[in-house]
């Protein structure tokens, strides 16, 4: 079970992961994920009345999303509780966030 990471209004990723490979795992979740990237708003980030989201970057301390709350877009920061080792272990992260994401969201 991963703990439920902190958020920051803002967009501020280290350059801990390549250019190209923070921008193909994005590619990949904003494309065939994009529900998992509105459950991280709304679940992780308590913006329960999101409608949209996107994955913008990711790195080894957190990820970077903008999301759309009626017509207002926000850029956030979701900080991980544990750094990742580096980009291969990035996938198995980001499923187990999808579920702490729906835990949060089932939680009365």
């Amino acid at each position: 079970m991963t703990d439920s990471p902190d958020v920051t209004p803002e967009l501020v990723a280290p350059n801990d992961f390549p250019t190209e490979v923070s921008a193909r795992i994005c590619r990949h979740m904003n494309q065939d994920h994009s529900d998992a990237v509105l459950l991280y708003a709304q679940g992780l980030a308590g913006l329960r009345t999101a409608t949209a989201a996107t994955l913008e970057a990711i790195d080894c301390e957190g990820m970077d999303l903008v999301v759309w709350e009626e017509a207002q877009q926000t850029a956030i920061r979701i900080e991980f509780q544990t750094p990742l080792s580096g980009p291969e272990a990035a996938h198995h992260h980001l499923v187990d966030l999808v579920q702490a994401a729906r835990q949060q969201l089932t939680t009365p």
